[in-house]
């Protein structure tokens, strides 16, 4: 998609990843070898952003990210964690002068696709909304997320906080995503109105959206194409669960498009960044770690470790570890 008018991105993760109860932030975390924060920002560039136009909203964990994220992409310190309007400001001084539109996400979400911010990005414009934001619709209770709420012309109105909700409010099964598209001239004067009354004492980005209803100002959510969109890794269960599905995916891509056979792919694990030649077929119980090349017409499995090694055409491998 081609982005006609100027278009900035700031990406919030500064989080301190309690949850994952780990010495490592949060989005250092791996899924199938790669980052969580690197499948949001490479989903950024394939939508058109520029790497330029990119800031991550760090929290003491700065180094941590830099060291991780493959983009070149700009960095700033929110030095206390007080919400997510907070992290917004903490990157002032990228967006208080630019007058195009403003993507706000956050960089524990690896589910994001290029394909569902061009859409946000269509219909934002389309629209001549000042916020749009993707939703997230769940045929089961949702995680604790913040609730959509609509009024009967099914209008957005507001977004409020689980902890926030009423019994009445924590029915409703649309949650936000927190992907937001903002005409940032409008929006970003009103960050600073945003209060901190709330059970937690902090400064909502929700909020923003009652700030704009208030001003008869256009607000817009339009629901993801799959619920689990909207699912942010926040911890270590969530985290095998992304695994799980983006496995799948990847082992699916392999057998369709490299011609790769897999039997039992339930107990297969291929990481990206591996290359395997048509023909080859892959036994359960397998595990092929980044950097691995393998041939055509090879039998790899079962119990099998492969990282960072180049099997060549023909080559049977069984029962081994092979480690370079």
């Amino acid at each position: 998609m081609e982005i006609n008018k100027e278009i900035k991105a700031v990406v919030l993760a500064a989080g301190k990843s309690k949850r994952m109860k780990s010495d490592y932030t949060k989005v250092k975390h791996r899924i199938l070898g790669k980052e969580i924060i690197n499948f949001l920002l490479d989903s950024l560039v394939v939508a058109g952003f520029n790497e330029n136009d990119i800031v991550v909203v760090c929290g003491k964990n700065i180094d941590e990210i830099r060291g991780v994220v493959k983009r070149k992409v700009h960095y700033t310190v929110q030095k206390e964690q007080l919400g997510t309007a907070h992290a917004l400001l903490s990157a002032k001084e990228f967006i208080k002068n630019f007058s195009g539109d403003l993507l706000v996400t956050v960089g524990d979400n690896p589910y994001i696709t290029a394909e569902e911010l061009q859409k946000l990005m269509g219909h934002h414009r389309e629209t001549q909304s000042k916020c749009t934001f993707i939703s997230a619709v769940f045929p089961f209770k949702p995680p604790p997320y913040g609730r959509v709420i609509r009024n009967e012309k099914q209008e957005v109105i507001g977004v409020v906080e689980e902890i926030d909700a009423t019994p009445e409010q924590l029915k409703i099964r649309e949650v936000n995503s927190s992907i937001y598209l903002f005409d940032n001239p409008v929006v970003f004067p009103l960050l600073f109105k945003i209060d901190h009354n709330n059970v937690k004492g902090e400064y909502y980005l929700t909020d923003i959206i009652q700030l704009l209803k208030e001003r008869n100002h256009r607000v817009e959510a339009i629901p993801a194409a799959d619920y689990f969109i909207s699912i942010g890794i926040n911890n270590r269960w969530e985290l095998q669960e992304a695994q799980k599905k983006f496995n799948e995916f990847h082992l699916k891509q392999l057998a369709l498009e490299k011609g790769v056979t897999i039997l039992q792919p339930e107990s297969v694990t291929i990481e990206y960044g591996v290359e395997i030649g048509k023909d080859t077929v892959i036994y359960p119980s397998t595990y092929i770690a980044s950097g691995t090349i393998i041939g055509e017409n090879c039998q790899i499995g079962p119990f099998v470790y492969l990282k960072g090694v180049k099997i060549e055409d023909n080559e049977c491998v069984r029962f081994e570890k092979r480690e370079k």
